[in-house]
């Protein structure tokens, strides 16, 4: 039974991979749209993607940013969560406890301490995280893990993991 659930899911993933789709994020105001080019979550304030070659690009009412190789953490000035894009690359955070965005390709993120809300968006990541409230993985073959707590986990994506333990220290 549980290969013919796993089945059935992958087939599902994949024709929504390959006709498009779009979804909303439970509890925010984000939306999940995947096709062929790439996986992308946006709202009002901006919109995070990951192209189907790895590139990443970050844009909101400010301006964007695009990420080829290495990546960036920035800080939203008025609400203080913290974005962390990198690309083939390893970033380590303290998350102080605030929100996190993580957006990346084939890429290693330590968050330490307390998060809130973790958002992952991306494929072949792997992310350690301290403690969080929740954490939101969006993608394909993407391991989090957690060393503190029992988050709200949502997981919209393919071949995600999420469970306790890691490298981070909460």
């Amino acid at each position: 039974m549980r290969s013919t659930t796993s089945a059935a899911a992958l087939l599902a993933a994949s024709a929504l991979w390959l006709t498009g789709c779009s979804v909303g994020i439970p509890g925010t105001d984000q939306e999940v749209n995947v096709d062929s080019e790439g996986v992308s979550v946006g709202g009002e304030d901006g919109e995070v993607s990951v192209e189907s070659d790895g590139d990443v690009s970050v844009g909101n009412g400010d301006g964007g940013v695009t990420l080829d190789e290495g990546g960036g953490v920035s800080v939203d000035s008025e609400t203080g969560d913290l974005t962390v894009a990198a690309v083939e690359g390893s970033v380590t955070e303290d998350c102080e406890g605030r929100n996190v965005k993580v957006t990346a390709g084939n890429a290693e993120v330590v968050l330490n301490g307390e998060c809130g809300e973790v958002s992952v968006l991306g494929s072949g990541l792997t992310v350690h995280v301290g403690s969080a409230d929740s954490i939101h993985v969006t993608g394909a073959d993407n391991t989090v893990h957690h060393a503190e707590g029992e988050p709200e986990v949502t997981d919209i994506g393919v071949n995600n993991t999420v469970s306790a333990g890691g490298d981070a220290t909460g």
